[in-house]
């Protein structure tokens, strides 16, 4: 069998914190499409799809504050090593 080969720490968190660097800017850009959006049929539209959009936006923001928050996390665990 093949030898498992084990990624250091350091390397891990890094690799962490560019999918959460990723991740955090893809959810502001939706956040900001979705903004946009509404901003500019939010007068032709039913309410039902701009509820719909409302909580894709709030939605968004949650997955973009959650990501900022772990991205801080791996931070602190790569200033600690």
């Amino acid at each position: 069998m093949g030898q498992v080969i084990k990624m250091p720490k350091i390397e891990r968190i890094k690799a962490e914190i560019s999918f959460h660097e990723k991740m955090f800017f893809a959810a502001l850009a939706m956040v900001m499409a979705l903004v946009g959006w509404a901003a500019e049929h939010y007068l032709t539209i039913s309410f039902w799809i701009l509820l719909l959009c409302a909580s894709g936006f709030f939605c968004s923001l949650a997955f973009a504050l959650w990501s900022y928050k772990q991205i801080k996390r791996l931070l602190e665990d790569l200033e600690n090593e």
